[in-house]
């Protein structure tokens, strides 16, 4: 395992020392020729000897009384600094200072298992089309999280603050900001939040790079900014090609990627060490590992067949030989690699979780979730078998006994290429969403 790069160092500061002037030391030399000379011209004072050894001798216990006084700050300066250390958080050095109430996994990309602080939902044309999937969504998460309905316009964001009301939902079960976008996949394109002091977070935003042409979807690209300014976060870009759904952190430093993301970067003519640097550098990570896509599925994310619930704890499909040989391999080479990683918290455990069939050329997953604060949602889908999807669940249940496993259709959002994971994003709970919330919707009552 690499050691963790210091994410957010400081440059630090060069001192010049000036040469001392030629002139200068000229000057001197002469004035004490010329004392000398007159010195040995003119009569010399008997007493002067002892006068010079007097003032030497002073000079001396000036010194030694200077130094012993010297040595006893330090050493009692020293002696307080050993009695209370800075408690790193980790065993690795690091350049933040981490107080009491900072948690570890505040300062790598925070993991979607832990407190949440509001959970962001695309909606941008879907919820015309499939007004229902957000109604179950907000009804499922029964405010145990702040949700917030991204919409394309204030036309759209009343359409949807109206339709909660018209539900006999309260206003709070999903509020809607509006954010110019070109698409619902939220997931994708919305940069990283990225804790890096106990006061202060920065929004890491890759280069997006979609199937179509980045032209079509401008908007997509550039949302980060907006949603950085609601938050009151600065921004650092990332040259790196990236899509938040191929990125999984157990939020202790460990990343895992398909090797779509390895493959993209390489084209764009970075070598793989410079990847890594930057994956260090940019995301205050210490590790990052490639799994293999399923083939055939066109986006090449991770979340179609991975899902973190625990730092130590993932969970990945598992597809019958018999109906894709190949994909049914590499997801059991994945589990076998992933299981060989090391956490914080000790070996990393692999459950297996079924993965229902393709919806014609469409694959569909069991690990596109959204984790909400203690609230599980899973896609469901309504020609899969009602025994496949309970042994789905149950992997789920027996991970978190204390958590509430909800299933969502998503028999509409398989038509259009994605899933729940897909269309969410979530705010970590260090960030504050005032400035999110003061422009969210509704802002009164609704007629």
């Amino acid at each position: 395992m690499k050691k963790k790069t210091k994410p957010f160092s400081e440059a630090s500061k060069s001192i010049i020392h000036k040469p001392v002037s030629h002139d200068a030391s000229l000057d001197v030399e002469s004035k004490n020729d010329q004392r000398s000379s007159s010195n040995s011209e003119g009569e010399r004072n008997p007493g002067e000897p002892l006068g010079r050894y007097t003032f030497a001798l002073f000079a001396i216990c000036v010194f030694f009384v200077g130094t012993m006084c010297g040595t006893f700050l330090l050493s009692g300066k020293l002696l307080e600094s050993k009695e209370e250390p800075t408690k790193p958080f980790h065993a690795k050095p690091i350049a933040r200072t981490v107080m009491a109430f900072s948690e570890p996994e505040d300062f790598y990309p925070a993991s979607e298992f832990r407190s949440q602080g509001a959970i962001l939902v695309g909606c941008q044309n879907n919820l015309y089309i499939d007004p229902q999937l957000y109604v179950n969504i907000a009804k499922a998460i029964d405010r145990k999280v702040p949700l917030y309905g991204v919409a394309a316009s204030e036309v759209e964001a009343l359409a949807g603050a109206k339709l909660m009301k018209d539900n006999g939902l309260d206003p709070e079960a999903m509020r809607f900001i509006v954010l110019p976008s070109n698409s619902m996949w939220i997931r994708d394109y919305a940069p990283i939040i990225l804790r890096y002091d106990n006061d202060r977070a920065v929004m890491v935003d890759a280069k997006y790079n979609t199937r179509t042409m980045r032209d079509d979807r401008k908007q997509d690209d550039f949302m980060g900014l907006e949603l950085a300014r609601l938050l009151g976060l600065s921004v650092r870009s990332v040259p790196l090609l990236l899509e938040g759904g191929n990125l999984i952190s157990n939020g202790d430093g460990l990343l895992l990627t398909s090797a779509k993301t390895l493959d993209a970067n390489l084209k764009a003519e970075f070598t793989q060490k410079q990847l890594m640097a930057m994956f260090f550098d940019y995301f205050g990570i210490h590790s990052v590992y490639t799994v293999g896509a399923l083939q055939g599925e066109p986006n090449g994310h991770t979340d179609m067949f991975m899902t973190m619930l625990k730092k130590n704890l993932c969970v990945i499909a598992e597809i019958d030989p018999a109906v894709d040989p190949e994909n049914s391999a590499r997801m059991n080479e994945n589990a076998k690699f992933v299981s060989t990683l090391n956490t914080s918290s000790g070996p990393m455990k692999v459950l297996r979780i079924p993965m229902p069939n393709k919806w014609g050329s469409d694959f569909r997953s069991y690990t596109n979730v959204i984790l909400a604060n203690g609230i599980l949602l899973m896609p469901s889908y309504s020609d899969v078998d009602s025994a496949i999807e309970a042994k789905a669940e149950a992997v789920y249940r027996s991970a978190l006994p204390d958590w509430k496993i909800t299933k969502i259709n998503c028999d509409n959002l398989v038509k259009m290429h994605g899933q729940l994971h897909c269309i969410s994003y979530n705010i970590p709970s260090f960030i504050e969403l005032e400035g999110l919330h003061d422009l969210s919707f509704p802002k009164e009552m609704i007629d």
